[in-house]
């Protein structure tokens, strides 16, 4: 029995010099082994720099000055304008004037006028009204044409003058019978005084400028 124990002492301290030998030859390996070191994550973020703006400084002068342009506009923001509608008034009414000095200046060409011998004055009685020849009296400028129309029944002179100093000889119609006409034109400026010979009650008169 005694010899069964020596052997099995023997051969569990076989075992341990076994096992450590590996567990060292195991170690002496590791140690061999090249070292490789794992990499290394840096944990520093990097922050952009923000670029310059180059209108910036712009931008600012901009803002600065709009308040100050904003006050000058609201001080006085109808003067200009007044002023212009003011001229924008006399120019027109300059033009509007323009037109009526030169109408003035230059008349309109002669023309015709005319006077009717109405019914019924072959009767004495037209002469209290003055209504023998319509008009009566008539203004015209020189150049212009009178034309006496005979609208009653019975016949009529148109004659230059009057009925207490007889004929002028300026202008004689003889005699103008019903419906017919007579006209003459005045080139020169004056006043004309004119009667009719049948029935001296009937006068009129025409005054050339």
């Amino acid at each position: 029995m005694a010899g069964i124990d020596k052997a099995a002492i023997a051969f569990s301290i076989a075992i341990v010099a076994v096992g450590v030998g590996i567990a060292f030859s195991m170690g002496a390996a590791q140690d061999a082994a090249p070292v490789v070191s794992a990499p290394s994550v840096s944990t520093k973020t990097v922050e952009p720099k923000a670029q310059a703006d180059p209108f910036a400084d712009i931008a600012d002068k901009v803002k600065q000055e709009a308040p100050k342009v904003e006050e000058k506009m609201m001080e006085k923001p109808q003067e200009k304008p007044v002023e212009k509608s003011v001229k924008v008034e006399e120019k027109m009414k300059m033009v509007e004037e323009k037109p009526k000095e030169k109408a003035m200046e230059k008349p309109a060409g002669p023309t015709t006028h005319t006077v009717d011998i109405p019914v019924g004055t072959s009767v004495p009685g037209c002469e209290e009204s003055n209504a023998c020849y319509l008009p009566a009296d008539i203004t015209i400028n020189a150049g212009d044409t009178v034309n006496w129309v005979n609208i009653d029944s019975a016949a009529h002179t148109v004659t230059g003058g009057s009925p207490a100093d007889g004929p002028s000889g300026v202008f004689d119609s003889s005699l103008v019978m019903a419906s017919a006409e007579y006209a003459f034109t005045f080139n020169d400026s004056g006043s004309y005084d004119y009667f009719c010979m049948v029935h001296p009650w009937m006068v009129g008169s025409v005054t050339v400028n």
